[in-house]
């Protein structure tokens, strides 16, 4: 049985049930030291879970929510659609990202977050986020920090849409996201899990399905990149980072004092 936004409750927001944050604590672990009592402090705070099937949102644009949105499995997308049903992927979220901290401040998103494959959510309330903060200051640093990561994010994207052409806007794609899954351990010998269609990649880049199908099998015959099976396999790194000017310095994965 589902609820009203299409998702399926909890099985059933248990307060003794702690879900495994373990992608999302990777990707804290990745750039601060992260004790396992802060860990505990997270998780005893999460009692609901939820989950969606492919092309339905975990929160739609304009809509007010109390809480926000851990992935703790699946693939999703931050997105924003034209009056003609026109879409624009602005971001992909993976498994350990919170897709909406900033609706903590804000309560609304002026973008809808789709999934693209199914998804398994926790819910981490507001209230909740406000007690964590105020007895826990330096967990406000930390989430703030994973904002301002995203909004670092966004303005890669629109640099690759906007001054990159080509097999590069796809390469840089990849690249990006072979990153971010390895921190959180979902790589293996190159691979990674990549369930977007073609037309869902030119929702991302800004081109159309034709186009997309004949970048990656140039990005293939170069014997760069190769997707099969819902999974990306980088067949030549060094070259797919260069054709993309690939630098990963935006995505913040060095370790700092917090």
């Amino acid at each position: 049985m589902k609820n009203g936004d299409g998702a399926v409750p909890a099985a059933h927001a248990n307060p003794n049930h702690r879900p495994n944050i373990e992608k999302f604590v990777a990707n804290i672990r990745r750039r601060y030291e992260f004790t396992p009592s802060e860990t505990l402090l997270i998780q005893d705070r999460i009692t609901e879970i939820a989950s969606f099937t492919p092309g339905e949102f975990l929160v739609r644009e304009g809509e007010k929510i109390g809480y926000c949105s851990l992935i703790l499995e699946g693939f999703a997308a931050r997105c924003k659609e034209t009056r003609g049903g026109d879409r624009q992927i602005m971001e992909l979220q993976i498994p350990g990202d919170f897709v909406d901290l900033h609706s903590y401040p804000l309560e609304v998103l002026d973008h809808g977050i789709c999934a693209l494959a199914h998804c398994t959510i926790a819910k981490l309330y507001h209230k909740d986020i406000t007690m964590l903060i105020e007895e826990h200051p330096r967990l406000a640093r930390i989430l703030w920090f994973s904002t301002m990561v995203d909004a670092s994010i966004h303005r890669e994207w629109i640099m690759n849409i906007g001054s990159r052409s080509g097999s590069a806007r796809i390469a840089h794609l990849l690249c990006e996201l072979y990153c971010r899954y390895e921190v959180v351990g979902l790589t293996q010998d190159r691979r990674f899990p990549f369930p977007l269609n073609q037309t869902q990649i030119g929702e991302c880049l800004g081109f159309t399905q034709v186009h997309v199908n004949r970048l990656l099998r140039d990005l293939r015959e170069s014997k760069l990149l190769s997707l099969h099976d819902r999974q990306a396999e980088i067949h030549d790194w060094d070259g797919l980072c260069d054709l993309a000017d690939f630098d990963s310095a935006y995505l913040y994965l060095e370790k700092r004092e917090a």
